[in-house]
């Protein structure tokens, strides 16, 4: 993908550049989504859509064959827009079920890739994690707002909820929850370009029933780890 004529996987880091590596991986999966491609230009007719339209040739012609991505980088690993982009491409593997994939380093910098795998293996620096069990979760934003949200098989109080913001101004995002547990507050941790660590910002009483407002910086991950 491109985006004012770069490709995404270089460092780059303006805006059109950046914005264009932050969209990529809707194509991944998202069938209204047509990025800027010579894949796009000659091959694809449409969106790439590309693990279901791999898991469609498996299921015609390779049933229970597992998916795997062996190879892959949206570049600028030292910048959020990496980061950003990174932390997307998780929560949809998880999500799809791939059985694996591999990241492919490119350039020297990754502090903002790694950052982005803690926000779903240790957000809390003491092992704070996303949990064993991907459930659904759905925004009304595609174009700007990602989310994914877990819970643990041995658990059952504990929901974890990763809210990606695309776009380059924060966002309050109102997020309701259906569950037959009620949480009461929620730890609220970030990466942002301020830091490629993830950064607690506070505990959130939610004073709603399964409900809360939560404000999303420009550029940013947030990972809510809800509790009752």
């Amino acid at each position: 993908a491109r985006g004012g004529g770069v490709r995404i996987t270089e460092d780059d880091t303006a805006d059109a550049v950046a914005d264009a590596r932050m969209q990529a991986p809707r194509s991944l999966w998202d069938a209204s989504y047509t990025e800027n491609s010579w894949i796009t230009d000659c091959c694809s007719g449409g969106p790439i859509r590309l693990i279901p339209r791999l898991r469609e040739k498996i299921t015609a012609h390779y049933p229970g064959t597992g998916l795997a991505i062996t190879e892959y980088n949206y570049g600028a690993a030292g910048h959020i827009s990496g980061g950003v982009a990174q932390a997307d491409v998780l929560g949809i593997f998880g999500r799809e079920g791939l059985f694996a994939a591999m990241w492919w380093q490119l350039s020297t910098g990754r502090e903002f890739v790694d950052g982005a795998f803690e926000m779903f293996r240790d957000f809390d620096g003491d092992g704070g994690r996303f949990g064993d069990t991907s459930i659904s979760a759905t925004t009304s934003d595609i174009a700007r707002v990602s989310v994914y949200a877990s819970v643990d098989a041995a658990t059952s109080g504990r929901m974890v909820v990763v809210a990606i913001n695309r776009s380059n101004q924060a966002l309050s995002a109102g997020i309701r929850i259906a569950h037959t547990r009620q949480f009461n507050t929620a730890r609220v941790f970030r990466l942002t370009a301020a830091s490629s660590s993830p950064a607690a910002d506070g505990t959130q009483t939610l004073s709603l029933t399964n409900a809360l407002t939560v404000m999303l910086p420009a550029r940013s991950v947030t990972t809510l780890e809800l509790l009752p």
